[in-house]
């Protein structure tokens, strides 16, 4: 309990990629920006100290759009008011969202290498405003690029932040690496809340918001940290010219307490310089409530994510290209291809008047803009892909002949005629040996579409790639890691271990009964643990579809009501009256087995959707289930939410989930404050009992609640019923920037397992990213080399997760090697089908730092507990 004394005041744009204007304007605006700021810094330039203009930009997308397009002279005047501290860099690419993957995050950082070494300019510190929370990876990789500073000034709508608020901590990251961070208001609270730059309101708001936290005890500062926007533009608004005459007027009045303008750096300079030996340390992800609103793009967002994977494999491919010395690999291509997915996983999913005026111009426009990201990343992603795998393919094979454009006048085998090919060559774009069922792709003579592979657009989901063939032939084979393999079509598929029976699945591992009345599963018998998963939650069973709708005319004010004259800007309804309904008709098919697969299909008709497809299936010798809904979706802009329940007969749960990447245990590895009600999973999610368990990949919807439909409680700690994931597949609860509805046919997919005793992490982690990764077929290709290789050979009883990519300057590639595990590990990389001749350890943005050894193709890499640590390798 001490008086305020100084007032520091950082004045940025907050940036939205969106929401007050359309996309491609909102980048130009922040062009703009920077000049203003700069002007107004020289304008002030001869002013009192604390009144001289200082300008944060906040994030480095706009900022490095700017400087591509300057002119030598802006650009060195730039660099001018940077060295003497005016204008100052903040280091996340934009403000994210936890969608993200491992991969994105790292190149979510490399335009802060970029601004030093191409633009002369430093990044010692971070921002990620608006959103409720940042993904736990950041606070290893933000230390190990130098950037020690952090600060977060949640939006407190419809979410929260860790408290105590504001408050200084340090955040230790999942591989011990540490920020200093700064939980601060919300980035317009100077400005627009404390009323600083206005005589009008000054007197009025200020004295009572600094005499609150005079009379805290646990406030230890004698300062507060102000972020200030424009007060018209809060978002994606310009510098405000009246804050430095403000600032000068008020100290010369001699007004307590001090203001003082500063940049984000030196701010934290000055908090570490007086408290860095007084603070806690906290770990955990900071889990942020507002990824409820990714749900209401469910399509869009189901095919990011199948981008994700992909684009791995294409960058596996390329590296594996690029150790061969074989072609160009086009990094600017897809550093485009990545910049597009992860505007699409940005904060801003659209405009703040998505939902009071959801067909406006305005508001059409800027989802259509959003979508487009995700469109864009996906088609040029698959072209990459394809152009990667067939060079691949033919270091090792030839092409069959081409055939001719038939427009349906030709029978297929005289358009397009035989190459005498035998096999399928089979690319695994994982580390690991994998147990092949592809599928035959469609036969087209090498003619177009060249940039899709069919193996990515599985039949049945509506993402286009290939058209209509009925019962393509399955084979199965195996394939290494990191390799590829010719399997004979010769082989088919084994399916001795296949049955059905009335609504009844099984093979080796699994029988499975499905309820002829909810089309749900009622047995999931574990044949080798003798036991049936199969359990309820509220009379529902594994996976049947769910439909909610809030019963009341208030709406979305019926879940939270907005108020910002409220410390949270609102308040939450805990009694918002949620109904929920399930299909009104139920019809299940007969069971089948063709090609290798026993499986029941389910067509049920029911609330929110004009119809469902659920599929059922279960391959022979694979211990996995798979659950494949299509939904065709009806616009409903009343408030409603789709889910799919997987509850299941266990004991007490314990949940495990891949949060932002991270193996994490809810609760115990999330800072206070974060979100309960609902999780944003990577990869999968883990429910057991401690006997036994079951772990869920969701290939399409990320988010979850856990123990039941939470939705609502607004739990400060994960308290479920019982042992049930609920996949909330779909929501519009949003009021502003996410869409107010959604239609069309939308995939929701979903592979399960199950297991004796509590999970092993990296074992969920190969079977989630086996599930999400599909391996690269290619047809018609005449073998002229060894039926298998491989690039690169991964110790596969390691919790070590490997992955590729080209380096992006074009020497040699990237190995980034993930220990998902507690301890200590020294991780051999032997490169098989070509000899290294270098290895470095990097950081995550590829600078070079300590050298390995390199003994026989080997080289042996160190990785802490938790830790990614990346790896380049150079070759002959």
């Amino acid at each position: 309990m001490q008086p305020i004394r100084t007032l520091y005041v950082i004045n940025h744009s907050h940036t939205d990629i969106g929401f007050t204007d359309f996309q491609d304007v909102c980048f130009r605006q922040h062009a703009e920006f920077i000049e203003q700021a700069l002007d107004l810094i020289e304008r002030t330039a001869d002013y009192p100290e604390g009144a001289r203009y200082c300008w944060v930009c906040e994030t480095t997308g706009p900022l490095l759009q700017y400087l591509k397009g300057a002119s030598a002279p802006q650009r060195e005047r730039f660099r001018t008011w940077h060295a003497r501290g005016a204008i100052d860099i903040a280091g996340m690419q934009y403000n994210l969202t936890p969608l993200l993957n491992v991969e994105q995050m790292h190149r979510s950082l490399y335009p802060v290498r970029c601004l030093k070494e191409d633009y002369g300019l430093t990044v010692q510190a971070a921002m990620q405003d608006d959103v409720n929370g940042i993904s736990w990876l950041f606070a290893d990789l933000l230390a190990a690029l130098g950037i020690g500073f952090l600060t977060l000034a949640v939006n407190p709508i419809r979410g929260g932040a860790p408290k105590p608020r504001p408050a200084a901590f340090w955040w230790e990251g999942p591989a011990g690496g540490k920020v200093l961070v700064w939980n601060g208001y919300h980035y317009l609270f100077g400005r627009s809340i404390a009323g600083l730059g206005d005589w009008r309101f000054v007197d009025q708001f200020l004295p009572p918001l600094l005499a609150k936290l005079e009379a805290d005890p646990d406030y230890p500062f004698d300062f507060l940290c102000c972020e200030a926007t424009h007060p018209m533009r809060v978002d994606n608004g310009p510098p405000d010219p009246r804050m430095p005459d403000f600032v000068r007027d008020w100290n010369a009045a001699k007004r307590v307490p001090r203001l003082e303008m500063i940049t984000l750096r030196e701010f934290g300079r000055r908090l570490r310089q007086g408290f860095a030996d007084r603070l806690r340390t906290w770990r955990g992800d900071w889990t942020d409530w507002w990824c409820d609103g990714v749900a209401s793009s469910a399509y869009e967002t189901g095919l990011n994510r199948t981008t994700h994977e992909a684009m791995l494999s294409a960058e596996a491919c390329g590296a594996w290209l690029t150790a061969l010395g074989v072609g160009s690999w086009d990094s600017a291509r897809l550093a485009q291809a990545y910049e597009a997915m992860t505007l699409y996983d940005e904060h801003t999913w659209g405009a703040f008047s998505s939902v009071a005026a959801p067909n406006a111009l305005f508001s059409k426009s800027q989802w259509n803009r959003k979508a487009a990201f995700a469109y864009t990343a996906s088609l040029e992603c698959h072209d990459v892909l394809a152009r990667s795998s067939v060079s691949l393919a033919d270091l090792c094979s030839t092409a069959g002949p081409e055939g001719v454009f038939n427009m349906g006048n030709l029978a297929p085998e005289k358009a397009y005629p035989s190459s005498a090919a035998s096999e399928l060559l089979v690319i695994n774009p994982l580390p690991w040996d994998r147990r092949a069922f592809v599928e035959e792709p469609e036969i087209r003579g090498n003619a177009a579409p060249a940039g899709i592979l069919d193996c990515f657009f599985p039949r049945g989901i509506p993402w286009g790639g290939n058209r209509p063939q009925p019962s393509p032939r399955r084979i199965v084979g195996h394939v290494p890691g990191m390799g590829f393999a010719f399997l004979p079509l010769s082989s088919g598929v084994p399916e001795e271990d296949l049955n059905t029976g009335t609504h009844l699945i099984e093979n080796a591992h699994y029988r499975v009964r499905v309820h002829p009345k909810t089309g749900a599963v009622m047995e999931w018998l574990d044949k080798e643990l003798n036991f049936d998963f199969a359990g309820t939650y509220r009379g529902w069973q594994i996976g049947q579809y769910v439909y909610e709708r809030v019963d009341s005319t208030a709406g979305r004010e019926a879940i939270f009501e907005m108020d910002f004259s409220l410390e949270d800007f609102g308040t939450w309804s805990t009694d918002t009256p949620f109904r929920q309904a399930v299909a009104d008709r139920v019809e299940v098919d007969p069971p089948v087995i063709e090609n290798g697969r026993a499986s029941i299909e389910v067509r049920i008709q029911a609330p929110g959707i004009r119809w469902g497809r659920c599929r059922f299936w279960l391959d022979s010798g694979v211990k996995a289930l798979g659950v494949d809904w299509l939904v065709d979706k009806e616009h409903c802009t009343d408030p409603e939410a789709v889910f799919i329940a997987f509850p299941f007969r266990l004991g007490a749960p314990r949940f495990r989930l891949d949060l932002n990447g991270v193996p994490c245990t809810p609760n115990d590895d999330q800072l206070p404050g974060t979100v309960r009600d609902w999780y944003p999973i990577q990869r999968w999610v883990d429910v057991s009992d401690g006997e036994r368990g079951v772990t869920v990949a969701p290939l399409d919807a990320p988010l979850v609640q856990l123990g039941g439909i939470t939705t609502g409680r607004w739990m400060s700690d994960l308290k479920p019923e019982g042992p049930t994931v609920m996949s909330w597949a779909m929501n519009n609860h949003w009021m502003v920037n996410f869409k107010a509805s959604q239609g069309g046919e939308i995939p929701l997919r979903y592979r399960l397992t199950t297991h004796a005793g509590l999970v092993n992490d990296s074992q969920a982690d190969c079977f989630s990213r086996e599930a999400s990764t599909p391996l690269v077929v290619l047809r018609d290709r005449i073998r002229t080399g060894e039926p298998s290789g491989r690039l690169l050979e991964v110790p596969e009883n390691m919790p070590v997760r490997c992955t590729l990519k080209p380096a992006e300057d074009g020497q040699g590639v990237i190995v980034r090697l993930h220990n998902l595990g507690t301890s200590d590990e020294s991780v051999p990389l032997r490169f098989v089908a070509v000899a290294p001749h270098s290895a470095n350890l990097t950081n995550p943005v590829e600078v070079d730092g300590l050298p390995l050894a390199i003994k026989d193709g080997l080289a042996s890499v160190p990785v802490a507990p938790r830790q990614v640590q990346s790896v380049r390798v150079r070759f002959r």
